[in-house]
């Protein structure tokens, strides 16, 4: 269906963003229209069911990941309700070939489906050896059995069991046998991609365990799944905007509600299996629902099964009047929270920046045809997500720096080193380089381009050093004509200039090994590297680069029991790390033939595994509120966070990020370095304030 929605768009990657993006949108009200008629069948009013369904549907989740080509999980819900739907007709009408063919027409949508046929299979086979043995009970004991046998065995919910189990295996036998075959048959089974994606899922993989230990805590794990029933429950308008307290109570009443009403409630059957579904898959898939916000969109069941009993007591009470004006009000909350969430979930600022991103490459893949080769330079945090486009406009013939060099081109002098060599495309040299940074030369080819520019390669490398020694000229002019306002020995200084910001990292001193990274964090790695001053200079690498742990105080010790610990310049931190500072030392003979030492400086105490970004916060207060941007108005203050690879200057050998201020009056101005975590908690690294005169 999405491939026949973007066939008419031909290349244009932004239409065709949408007009998938419009495929899910059907999946999503297909989902709604589903849900209101299971409810509109156990209910048997269609002012209830409407009305419980608008409501369950205004929640974050459902409104956030509706649309969201990256995830599976608008079709897997549509592939859940579809069943649910097959199951109150069946349960209902006995309809049972329809069921088997919707669930196995969901099972091709996702496995998510098996999450609600277990508790309605184990339901029904109870039922099922429960009338068996009430209507068998005047007979011996051995007839009682082999009529309670006689029962499981030629029940309907077995056979619905047992046929979707096969179908299922079939589906997964293709998709193993299907990656075999692409992978030429060089990987081994254990290895493929799925079956490591299912070992890592079912807790498997003791090194992933290991590292996320305490996200995979039972007690932080289902806190946190109170927290995601809470928003699931309450429509986006009006539910709890932090991950606190508030928000855990209000998923632990929801349950328990939910638990009570299933005791009095009509159709008990079916209302458990579908508020069970959710934590059916949450539960048993814990190692990967904790790191999943969007698997909260499947405990959907609970705001169902609780509007629809609460309004039935409703009607009960008040009569059916009532919910015709509830059903109204339902809609009102629906409308408003899905335009709340176009204004908050979506931010705007990052839909226009994914915009202009996707209109760079459109107007770069005009001019470096295919079978040129790429070289693509992009900030590490592209490869969660917009290293797709890449992908599309360059499906063959690049190569992405980011993963291999960790920061710019520019910053470290790579292109000269490599770009001249024979590329690894098919041993042709590189032809073009694509980078966030602009400069103002011949050799740029999109100077009306946004984020990402494209270069001739044959014309930047003879110009990069003399570029490069201006660029680190006018900077280091502009940082001593600067004010130092904030002062954080072993992090970054804060210098003023004009409108101008300028974090200068002081850990990275001039020294000839220098860390290419700011903290690190338990299990990524962590690298050094010489200075391209002492590389230049034509030194020949003889030994084995040594890490160390601990403080200048207390003393270091090798990160491991063996000398030389680590035989590469890239240490990946373990958990005996965490909290210690880490330094790294080489010998190398320079270009006399001198034997030379060269050590970094201590870096940063090593943090959690859980770490999943560092970022830096800037927060404006204006003298007044009313020239800040609309949505910031309520806050009092501007929030201009940022990632620091993104604003970071380029062809300096020193760590250094520029922010230009908006143009109000300011009177206040706090920043500094976090750290965010898995469960999205934050931690400061250091913080200052800055008074600023009117």
């Amino acid at each position: 269906m999405i491939k026949l929605a973007i066939l008419p768009f031909g290349e244009s990657l932004a239409a065709k963003i949408h007009a998938a993006r419009m495929v899910l949108l059907l999946f999503f009200a297909a989902s709604a229209a589903l849900a209101y008629l299971s409810l509109c069948r156990l209910t048997a009013n269609r002012w209830i069911a409407s009305t419980a369904t608008l409501l369950a549907f205004s929640s974050y989740y459902l409104l956030y990941y509706n649309d969201m080509i990256a995830t599976e999980n608008g079709l897997s819900l549509f592939g859940v309700l579809l069943t649910f739907h097959g199951m109150v007709l069946f349960a209902q009408e006995g309809r049972f070939r329809q069921l088997l063919v919707k669930a196995c027409a969901a099972l091709l949508l996702g496995w998510h489906v098996y999450a609600l046929l277990l508790p309605f299979i184990a339901l029904g086979l109870l039922c099922e050896l429960n009338r068996a043995r009430r209507l068998s009970a005047p007979q011996r004991l051995a007839g009682r059995i082999q009529r309670c046998v006689a029962a499981l065995l030629f029940s309907r919910y077995l056979t619905l069991g047992v046929i979707t189990l096969a179908f299922g295996l079939a589906v997964l036998s293709f998709n193993l046998g299907n990656e075999y075959r692409v992978l030429d048959g060089e990987v081994p089974l254990t290895e493929l991609p799925t079956v490591y994606s299912m070992t890592k899922r079912l807790g498997a993989n003791d090194r992933f365990n290991e590292h996320y230990a305490e996200a995979l805590n039972w007690g932080n794990f289902l806190e946190a799944q109170l927290y995601r029933i809470a928003r699931a429950t309450l429509p986006f308008s009006i539910s709890p905007l932090g991950n606190n307290t508030l928000s855990v109570i209000i998923g632990a009443l929801a349950s328990s509600v939910v638990v009570l009403g299933l005791l009095v409630a009509r159709h008990k059957m079916l209302l458990t299996t579908l508020v069970s579904s959710g934590f059916c898959w949450a539960l048993p898939m814990r190692h990967n629902t904790a790191f999943q916000d969007y698997e909260a969109v499947f405990y959907i069941g609970v705001p169902l099964a609780l509007f629809s009993m609460g309004l039935s007591y409703l009607s009960r009470l008040f009569g059916g009047r009532l919910l015709v004006g509830l059903s109204a009000a339902a809609l009102l909350v629906f409308v408003l929270s899905s335009f709340q969430m176009g204004r908050v979930g979506h931010d705007q600022q990052r839909s226009e920046f994914q915009e202009a991103v996707v209109a760079d490459f459109e107007r770069i893949r005009t001019i470096a045809e295919a079978g040129q080769s790429v070289f693509v330079d992009v900030p590490n945090r592209w490869f969660a997500g917009e290293t797709q486009v890449v992908n599309y406009y360059f499906p063959r013939n690049y190569y992405l720096a980011g993963r291999v060099i960790g920061r710019s081109w520019l910053g470290r002098n790579y292109l000269a080193g490599r770009m001249s060599e024979r590329s690894w495309l098919g041993g042709k040299p590189f032809e073009f380089l694509v980078s966030h940074h602009r400069i103002n030369i011949p050799a740029l080819l999109t100077p009306e381009n946004q984020q990402f520019f494209l270069y001739r390669i044959a014309g930047l490398i003879g110009l990069i050093e003399e570029v490069r020694s201006s660029y680190s000229s006018s900077m280091e002019k502009m940082i001593r004509k600067s004010e130092l306002v904030i002062r954080r020995d072993g992090y970054f200084d804060v210098y003023r200039n004009g409108n101008k910001l300028i974090y200068v990292g002081n850990q990275r001193e001039a020294r000839a090994a220098q860390f290419r990274q700011d903290v690190p964090i338990v299990g990524k790695p962590f690298g050094v590297g010489l200075s391209p001053v002492v590389r230049l200079a034509g030194f020949t690498d003889r030994s084995r680069w040594q890490w160390e742990r601990g403080s200048d105080a207390e003393g270091w010790t090798n990160v491991s029991g063996s000398d030389p610990p680590s035989p590469t310049s890239v240490y990946t931190p373990a958990i005996a790390d965490e909290g210690y500072q880490l330094r790294a030392w080489v010998d190398y003979t320079d270009s006399r033939g001198n034997r030379v030492k060269a050590m970094t400086v201590p870096s940063l105490p090593v943090q959690p595994g859980s770490v999943t970004d560092q970022l830096f916060f800037l927060h404006l207060i204006p003298v007044d509120v009313d020239d800040l941007p609309d949505h910031r108005k309520q806050y009092g203050f501007d929030n201009l966070d940022f990632r620091f690879d993104d604003y970071e200057f380029p062809l300096i050998e020193q760590a250094i990020a520029m922010r230009e201020l908006p143009d109000y009056a300011i009177t206040r101005i706090r920043t500094g370095q976090y750290l965010v975590n898995e469960d999205g908690s934050t931690k400061r690294l250091w913080e200052g304030e800055i008074r600023v005169d009117e």
